[in-house]
């Protein structure tokens, strides 16, 4: 009996899998602004937002189940009135090369505990989860001049480890 539950734990033990490590969630970078994104003469009130979602490499090549890492980082304004997300909302502004209102690829996308550093149109980021809320997550993006760490964040949360 004691070599069936050997063989059985080892089985199991063997078969799991581990939870993918990830980084999800958004967060309000600026506190509420006026803009009019429907160019109908309104300035609603607005807020800026960054939205993460990727997924660290999963497996490993010698097993073959392995899994790159794979994610996308996205811009978009929320109406603070409403809570909608606008996407197309950029009519004519720019910022710096980022492709309009469409999510921008992560490269190099690592996740340790909980912190994830990537490469997203040309900067290193590194984004860390400080707990439930936006209070305690940073959000570091070095763009090879000059290193910017985020003073304050507004409001969401981003979630950085294993899947929830």
């Amino acid at each position: 009996m004691r070599k069936i539950c050997v063989a059985l734990f080892a089985l199991l033990a063997g078969s799991a899998v581990a939870e993918p490590l990830v980084i999800q969630g958004a967060v309000a970078y600026t506190d509420i602004i006026r803009y009019d994104y429907t160019g109908n003469g309104k300035r609603n009130r607005v807020q800026l937002w960054l939205e993460f979602d990727g997924r660290a490499a999963t497996g490993t090549p010698d097993q073959g189940n392995a899994e790159p890492a794979s994610g996308s980082i996205r811009y978009f304004l929320k109406d603070a009135d409403d809570g909608t997300k606008v996407l197309k909302w950029r009519q004519g502004l720019s910022m710096d090369g980022a492709p309009r209102d469409a999510p921008l690829p992560m490269t190099n996308l690592g996740i340790e505990g909980k912190t994830a550093r990537f490469e997203a149109f040309g900067m290193k980021w590194t984004v860390i989860d400080g707990g439930e809320g936006y209070e305690k997550d940073r959000i570091v993006v070095d763009d090879g001049f000059k290193t910017l760490e985020t003073k304050k964040l507004y409001g969401g949360d981003v979630r950085v480890g294993v899947r929830k």
